[in-house]
């Protein structure tokens, strides 16, 4: 079963361990991974930015420089701590990570506010934060979310991971009662539903629809996708409509791991819904982009051009 968790600093001979093995260094991270991967989709240059930290040392300047070579904009801020890093660990379709979260997880309020950062959300049409942010940046993820509120600027949340459920509970359900579209698979809305005292996930999902706050599309209202691997997924959208999407099949010989599959999801999703495209189409172009990414390593980005049109009419 797939999982995360944190470094412990008697593990760390883990995040050593690429030094004296068969390994191979990629570039990672969940929101990280869905910008590049929105880029490559959507063709347009610098149409994302990343808001972050990372260390003043050589791996954070390479990260900066690949992700723009990818077509990402950057606003990290530095710290005085080492970048971070994740050891994947996998076996056929199931894979562990092993966060050291290093200078990511120092992440501060005042450091937003001497920064360009807000000023760059004012141009936004979209904000997407991942779970593994809340996590010990409680302070800054609800100051940034309440940014994105008062300015009217829609909000795209990633679940992430069932633990993030039980590390910082109280701003979790915050943010799922405070953004506007959902993503998650079947387990993390299962361990959310849980959290927040409803029987079942169609209760959650039903209080999730009502905090509409109208900066989507009047036909659609606030969204709730869910994932469930291989199998068929859900999208739940204004008054309680909702269809399955089905991912597609990739050949044996094609499959490399699921590290960043998704990610790479949410990138179709979002560059479909910001080319204002039906829902269902949007569910297509996530599953395409998933389905790119497992025939590769890690969450690296495939050579061949998408097959997908992002402008053709759905």
């Amino acid at each position: 079963m797939d999982s995360m968790t944190h470094l412990l600093t008697n593990q760390k001979v883990l995040y050593a361990g690429h030094q004296h093995s068969d390994s191979t260094l990629l570039m990672g991270g969940c929101a990280q991974n869905t910008l590049r991967v929105f880029q490559w989709f959507t063709g347009k240059v610098h149409e994302a930015f990343m808001i972050g930290s990372v260390g003043n040392d050589e791996t954070g300047s390479l990260l900066k420089s690949l992700m723009e070579a990818d077509g990402v904009k950057t606003e990290y801020i530095q710290q005085d701590v080492p970048t971070g890093a994740t050891v994947c660990l996998v076996h056929g379709s199931q894979a562990s990570l092993v966060a050291n979260v290093g200078a990511a997880e120092h992440f501060k309020v005042e450091q937003i506010r001497r920064t360009n950062i807000r000023s760059t959300m004012y141009d936004a049409d979209l904000a997407y934060i991942e779970g593994f942010f809340l996590t010990n940046r409680e302070e800054a993820a609800r100051y940034l979310l309440d940014c994105c509120n008062t300015m009217k600027l829609m909000v795209a949340f990633n679940i992430c991971g069932v633990y993030v459920c039980d590390m910082v509970p109280d701003t979790l359900q915050y943010f799922v009662e405070n953004c506007d579209i959902i993503f998650g698979n079947k387990v993390e809305f299962e361990a959310v539903a849980k959290l927040m005292k409803f029987s079942t996930v169609k209760e959650l999902i039903q209080k999730i629809l009502k905090n509409n706050k109208y900066k989507l599309e009047k036909a659609h209202g606030n969204i709730v996708v869910i994932t469930d691997g291989a199998n068929p997924g859900q999208c739940h959208h204004g008054e309680g409509q909702y269809f399955e999407f089905h991912v597609m099949d990739v050949e044996k010989d094609q499959f490399k791991d699921t590290i960043g599959a998704g990610d790479a999801f949410v990138a179709g999703f979002l560059a479909g819904l910001l080319q204002k495209k039906s829902l269902d189409w949007c569910a297509t172009l996530g599953c395409y982009t998933a389905n790119e990414v497992i025939r590769e390593t890690g969450c690296t980005l495939p050579k061949r051009p998408p097959v997908f049109d992002i402008d053709d009419v759905h």
